[in-house]
């Protein structure tokens, strides 16, 4: 079993250790801010050096099921993720974190195939209108 727990102490095996790992966990995947859905939002950088990939399959959340892949080729200089968005309601904006292993900001972002400019480059995110279709991103940088 795993244990997670502050201040390295309480009891081994315990129902709210398990709950609170696996709350944090979600939290760094996928979170629903208000009516935004916030995908990747603490996924550290480490995982996302060149060749890794994050995916999440089928996630519940308030809008429904969400899947995304991000697979880094920083080497070669980008980002790619795949967002299958969830389709039950649409939240009113799907934010998307990038954090580049070495800090590095976006030079560019593109959305469809098509260049997009709603970025925030000091925080890493993205912000995608909703839609009922797959979403790919890339982030160049």
């Amino acid at each position: 079993s795993l244990w997670e727990h502050f201040n390295n102490m309480g009891g081994w095996n315990k129902t709210h250790e398990t709950g609170w790992f696996l709350c944090q966990t979600r939290i760094m995947l996928v979170m629903e801010r208000a009516d935004e859905l916030w995908l990747a939002p603490f996924v550290t950088t480490h995982w996302l050096e060149d060749g890794m990939i994050v995916s999440l399959g089928d996630a519940p959340t308030r809008f429904g099921k969400v899947s995304y892949s991000i697979k880094s080729s920083v080497s070669q200089g980008h980002i790619d993720a795949v967002i299958e968005p969830p389709t039950r309601s649409m939240p009113k904006a799907l934010v998307l974190r990038l954090r580049h292993p070495e800090g590095k900001r976006f030079a560019a972002v593109f959305v469809d195939g098509k260049p997009h400019d709603d970025v925030d480059v000091e925080a890493s995110t993205i912000r995608l209108s909703p839609s009922e279709k797959t979403i790919t991103v890339r982030a160049s940088y």
